[in-house]
């Protein structure tokens, strides 16, 4: 599950080395440059510009360089991606009718879920009725597109009055229609019914790679 550190204000880690260095993760902004944090190679997103750095310097002093200098054949398609996305309370209050998106459509290629991360802040003005929260293939109103996860309940939205966290890997997918998955976005939506009466909000944080 993603973790916090709490020298390093805006960075959520992923993975990390043998030696305990972070190794993968997302930053809020330019990526910090604190000593004996980070693994020569490490991987950061900035969730802000989209833009994925890597630590061509030291442990000791990083340097991060963005990575979109590179070549393709160097990166790779396969490369993980992180995205994050914010949701209102008006977006979540029509998750049922109004799926919103999180991953755009790459032309020709599939998006294949790493994790999920649901990060969801309550308010003492809980939400209420509501269904299932997932991603799916598709901007399908109802939650009906095909899912990329064990379902979050509705209990999980409806039940908040602070902030939570919920982590989700994905489901094992066996033949789905390539027309159905290639080239299409990964949108959020719920089944069941739209929420009512609250005034919470969200983080979606998804990891991904294009195959």
């Amino acid at each position: 599950m993603p973790r916090t550190d709490a020298d390093l204000s805006g960075v959520l880690i992923f993975d990390n080395d043998s030696l305990g260095m972070i190794a993968e993760g997302s930053c809020s902004g330019t990526p910090p440059t604190t000593a004996s944090k980070f693994s020569v190679g490490c991987q950061l997103q900035d969730t802000n510009s989209g833009k994925t750095y890597r630590n061509t310097g030291t442990v000791l002093v990083p340097v991060w360089s963005d990575t979109e200098a590179n070549t393709n054949a160097e990166l790779g398609t396969t490369a993980i991606q992180v995205v994050q996305v914010s949701l209102s309370s008006a977006q979540i209050l029509a998750l049922y009718t109004t799926s919103v998106e999180i991953i755009p459509a790459v032309s020709g290629k599939a998006i294949i879920l790493d994790s999920l991360v649901f990060d969801l802040t309550g308010t003492a003005t809980q939400y209420a009725n509501g269904g299932v929260v997932n991603l799916q293939y598709k901007n399908t109103a109802n939650g009906a597109g095909t899912t990329l996860h064990a379902d979050i309940a509705a209990t999980v939205v409806n039940g908040a009055t602070a902030r939570t966290v919920t982590y989700r890997i994905p489901l094992v997918q066996t033949s789905i229609a390539t027309a159905d998955i290639v080239g299409i976005g990964v949108f959020i939506g719920a089944k069941t019914a739209n929420f009512a009466t609250g005034t919470g909000t969200a983080v979606v944080t998804a990891r991904y790679s294009l195959v």
